[in-house]
């Protein structure tokens, strides 16, 4: 590591910085990070830095308080301690990279926050900052799709529009801190409502061993509201994991690790989800990535004519950082194993059933193919729709 002024690129997972390396051009391997071209690569392993709510004073969020201070007054920061929940010494390996990544840190003149693309990757990357409390230039790569353009421009520029992202960041970080304090309050907020396929509930019921809900039902936990509805939304990750438990016989691990190397080969956007619909810009790059899917061996032949159905748009003008349903890139897929090719395949056809046109009749396919009423998202009358 004798490169001074260095730019640093800190991400989640060795997959993903190898990818970032690639399309950057940081082709030095080295024990703990990439190196090359200006640039080094380096990950933390997930969760590197742990951050534990302690308000040294009553919780009180001062309006002149700047966002991320504020969360540097109310948490304490060490590294993460797993070995006794793992069952094995991990510490050891986590001591080396927290160090390696310091060394860079060190020797940067800016240091890239290239962590997954929601929330949690921004105060994963936060907790990292104020433990190493070395100051140094930051700028946020946000890169739900690893594509050798996207990650050029993330790295070198930051976010698209960076005033949306900074609002939409200062938001989350309060809320996050709200939700801190009423959990330390032992305080519970209202459920969040989550729509579920009428489809996805049968399967998911048939796995379960019991009766299949009907669209208009709700399910009810401690934390959520399910709404069961006769549309096909995009896969999110619990719906995937269930979908693939049932059809491909994969446990919930594999789901994941499969489907990040699947967004780490630039196939899909980043997984790690809860949402299932998509914001306006994501829907206009699907105007071209559903035509690549025509070439689909598996699938293509379903893809229907004309625009992608926009039953999937968000609501409220909602922004591409708050995450969006797994969609495919428009790549085509090459090199994969057999149990990414399954994997990726069942993402490709939920994409397709979940744009396919509405004049076509195919769009929001309810179970058993009866005439439907759907109230769609962007507020028109509902119409019925005969569905093949």
């Amino acid at each position: 590591m004798k490169q001074k002024n260095l730019i640093t690129v800190v991400t989640d997972h060795q997959i993903t910085a190898d990818t970032i390396a690639k399309a950057i051009g940081a082709n030095e391997k080295h024990d703990g990070y990439y190196l090359g071209n200006g640039y080094a690569v380096t990950w933390t392993n997930g969760q590197l830095v742990e951050a534990t709510f302690s308000p040294q004073e009553s919780f009180v969020l001062s309006t002149t308080m700047e966002s991320r201070l504020a969360y540097a007054h109310n948490f304490k920061f060490a590294m993460r301690d797993y070995d006794e929940l793992v069952g094995y010494k991990k510490s050891a390996e986590d001591t080396r990279q927290l160090e390696t990544i310091k060394s860079l840190w060190k020797r940067s003149a800016t240091v890239v926050n290239a962590m997954h693309p929601d929330i949690t990757g921004d105060l994963d990357f936060l907790s990292l900052y104020y433990f190493i409390a070395s100051p140094v230039e930051t700028r946020r790569a946000w890169l739900p799709v690893l594509k050798k353009k996207a990650i050029v421009h993330a790295v070198n520029h930051g976010p698209q529009n960076r005033k949306e992202y900074e609002k939409w960041l200062e938001e989350s970080i309060y809320n996050a801190l709200v939700k801190a304090a009423e959990e330390c309050a032992e305080l519970k907020g209202a459920p969040t409502v989550e729509e579920i396929a009428e489809a996805e509930a049968a399967v998911d019921a048939e796995c379960a061993g019991v009766p299949a809900p009907a669209a208009g039902e709700r399910r009810e936990g401690d934390s959520y509201i399910g709404l069961i509805t006769d549309r096909c939304p995009l896969f999110n990750l619990p719906a995937l994991m269930i979908q693939a438990a049932c059809e491909l016989g994969y446990d919930h691990e594999k789901t994941i690790l499969t489907a990040y190397r699947l967004y780490a080969k630039k196939l899909i956007s980043y997984p790690i989800v809860m949402q299932n619909t998509v914001p306006g810009g994501v829907w206009k790059a699907m105007l071209r990535n559903m035509e690549m899917l025509r070439y689909n061996s598996r699938w293509g032949r379903s893809v229907g004519e004309g625009k992608p159905s926009k039953c999937h748009n968000f609501r409220n003008g909602e922004s591409v950082y708050n995450g969006f349903g797994i969609v495919t890139t428009g790549l085509h897929p090459t090199d994969l194993s057999r149990d990414e090719e399954k994997l990726y395949n069942l993402i490709v056809k939920r994409v397709i059933d979940a744009f396919a046109p509405d004049s076509s009749g195919k769009g929001c396919k309810p179970k058993g193919g009866k005439k439907k009423s759907r109230r769609y998202r962007n507020g028109n009358k509902a119409k019925t729709v005969k569905h093949a």
